[in-house]
């Protein structure tokens, strides 16, 4: 199980994941489940249907075993790679 303080340094494929726009004053919609992440976008696949998501512009609730967690996208922008390999540079730099 991933811990969820980590969870944005994870790989976001597969997770189940609701979207709210952050200048609109909507509720989270039920968007599906992310198939592909690049470094601005989430494409999510619901239905069959796929939809892509700016990271920017949008507030995330990721689904998981633990519960739920709200995610800003600006917090996500970039490489999957690239955001674990700086998780592990400031985990190094804390020894």
């Amino acid at each position: 199980m991933i811990d969820p303080k980590y969870i944005v340094y994870h790989d976001l494929i597969g997770f189940k994941v609701r979207v709210k726009h952050k200048k609109k004053n909507e509720k989270f919609i039920d968007s599906g489940v992310i198939i592909d992440e690049t470094k601005n976008l989430l494409i999510v696949e619901n239905d069959n249907k796929t939809k892509k998501y700016v990271k920017k512009e949008y507030l995330f609730r990721l689904l998981f075993e633990g519960g739920i967690l709200e995610v800003d996208g600006n917090k996500i922008i970039g490489i999957p790679e690239n955001r674990l390999r700086n998780f592990k540079k400031k985990k190094w730099m804390r020894k």
